[in-house]
């Protein structure tokens, strides 16, 4: 205990005091970025991807409405949409399903690699 300087024995309680000021002063970055206008864009042009029940077919065009839904969300991120459901959504919508729709509706990029194992060969 003679290591402790007395001084210092106020730094995790000055710490603490200042990630406090930090979050409280940073709200977004805890609460989310997306929004419910982009929540409902999901609900609405992904509704018959994200519904209860057996698993649907996830969109296979990159270019449909669902994924262009998804990728308007900033960084794709489907936990943000989840938070914003209402407990009446959550009973309609699979919240699984939506957390995968950033998987399947994430840009492919197919054609770069197969473009640079060709000019290899």
């Amino acid at each position: 205990l003679a290591l402790i300087d007395p001084a210092t024995k106020m730094l995790p309680v000055k710490v603490a005091a200042l990630l406090l000021v930090c979050l409280t002063m940073y709200p977004h970055i805890v609460v989310g970025t997306c929004t419910k206008e982009q929540k409902n864009r999901i609900i609405v042009d992904c509704k018959k991807f994200i519904g209860h029940g057996p698993p649907h077919p996830f969109p296979r065009d990159p270019h449909a409405a669902c994924c262009i839904a998804a990728r308007e969300v900033p960084m794709m991120d489907m936990e943000c949409i989840v938070d914003l459901l209402t407990a009446g959504e959550k009973k309609n919508y699979d919240e699984n399903k939506i957390k995968g729709l950033r998987d399947f509706c994430m840009p492919r990029r197919r054609r770069q690699v197969k473009h640079l194992f060709s000019a290899v060969n």
